[in-house]
């Protein structure tokens, strides 16, 4: 690799949300490993472009595939619930317009695809079509800490959600009801905090035992989450690698969710996996009176499940991460 190799993303970061912490975390790492970071206002052209999840910019970049650039695509998961939402027309048409551009770049464009999971890449190939030039690379958190301590059983929990948006479809609003009318028999559950843009969420007073907290800077976000002992529950649904499940686990919260997306895949034996019993994919409901007793389980052996999450989070150290990265930018380079 040539000293000083041009590496361009089609945007600059979002100030929330996993991919906004991911290409943060990716552009601090190659600028301190002798890359340059550019974006396309720029007009210098690139040695090898990151393409995290989509972009608008579908001409500039295949205007940048035929003089030579590489092209490296980061792929989430896909829009899948506007089927089942009450939604307008134009919203509906604009999710799946969103979904084939996606699938243009990774089809047609990429160099190279890299998924967030096991269950990222069998979603995408189970739709589309295999890419052989393809690797999984889990999300890595900076939240791990070796020199952290282990959390006492005696002390009382805080159970967490953490989501750049809170969304409003039936499961969710159905799943925050049952956690505020279960909250009096959470078993050593002092309160339940909910992080995350929540203006989606209707009769917001209504929620008697949740505290709506709203969106935390990325960088106050570890000391926020630290200060107090706590459980993550994961309301996302068939999450393709939640961020807000790594960094929970990174800082030895053990974590409780339905069984949908890749929460098994990354969880081990840090958490419980509530068997979501009926098909997700058709939006049907999981059995809600579950989360109760899961979380109580948790509560009862929290000491057991603490040491489970400080276990497997070494795997999700960041650096690992970053190191696989820059494998492959370095292959597709030379």
């Amino acid at each position: 690799m040539l000293s000083k190799s041009i590496i361009c993303f089609p945007h600059i970061p979002s100030s929330e949300g996993g991919p906004g912490t991911f290409q943060n975390n990716l552009e601090a790492h190659l600028r301190q490993n002798n890359y340059k970071v550019i974006y396309p206002d720029s007009k210098i052209r690139p040695d090898l472009i990151v393409v995290v999840a989509g972009t608008g910019k579908i001409f500039w970049l295949m205007h940048m595939k035929l003089r030579g650039v590489k092209i490296l695509h980061r792929l989430d998961g896909m829009n899948w619930k506007y089927n089942h939402e009450k939604i307008s027309l134009k919203n509906k048409l604009k999710q799946i317009l969103q979904n084939l551009l996606i699938a243009f770049i990774r089809n047609y464009l990429a160099d190279h695809i890299i998924y967030q999971s096991k269950f990222v890449e069998n979603w995408w190939t189970t739709k589309f079509k295999t890419i052989k030039n393809s690797s999984i690379i889990i999300n890595g958190s900076s939240f791990f800490d070796n020199r952290r301590q282990k959390y006492k059983t005696s002390q009382d929990f805080t159970l967490t959600c953490i989501e750049g948006q809170i969304q409003n479809d039936k499961i969710t609003t159905s799943i925050l009801r049952q956690l505020d009318e279960d909250f009096k028999n959470m078993i050593g559950v002092k309160g339940i905090e909910i992080f995350g843009n929540h203006s989606q969420i209707k009769n917001l007073s209504s929620y008697k035992n949740l505290n709506f907290i709203g969106s935390i800077k990325r960088g106050d976000m570890k000391k926020t989450l630290e200060e107090k002992n706590r459980i993550f529950f994961l309301l996302e649904l068939n999450p393709p690698c939640p961020n807000s499940m790594i960094e929970s686990l990174c800082l030895g919260f053990p974590c409780v969710g339905f069984d949908s997306g890749s929460f098994k895949e990354l969880l081990g034996e840090a958490g419980i996996v509530i068997p979501y019993e009926d098909d997700v994919w058709k939006f049907e409901t999981p059995p809600l009176a579950k989360i109760k007793e899961s979380i109580n389980t948790i509560s009862n052996n929290y000491e057991y499940y603490n040491g489970k999450a400080i276990e497997i989070s070494k795997k999700y150290e960041i650096n690992i991460m970053l190191e696989k990265y820059e494998k492959v930018i370095n292959k597709l380079l030379n």
